[in-house]
């Protein structure tokens, strides 16, 4: 299986899984924090913050792709040190 293959597996079983209770805090609290800081955003404003909440976006998945490939190289590495 590739890598990339792989990385969309695990990120798709991932996000079939429920939240936990502290994670669904945490996004409480920003969604909460994010709406004070946005009530008075003007049409412009909305524009150039989703246009970073899009760059965030992707700089996060990009994250979570480089830790999949760094936790299968890890799994690897372990496995053939057992192997021997």
């Amino acid at each position: 299986m590739k890598n990339e293959t792989l990385i969309e597996f695990i990120k798709e079983k991932y996000y079939e899984q429920k939240m936990s209770a502290e994670y669904e805090l945490q996004l409480t609290k920003i969604i909460e924090l994010e709406n004070e800081f946005t009530k008075d955003f003007s049409k412009e404003k909305w524009r150039e913050y989703f246009n970073l909440d899009l760059a965030i976006g992707e700089l996060h998945s990009i994250e979570i792709e480089q830790i999949i490939e760094f936790t299968c190289k890890i799994f690897k590495e372990l496995s053939s040190l057992h192997i021997q």
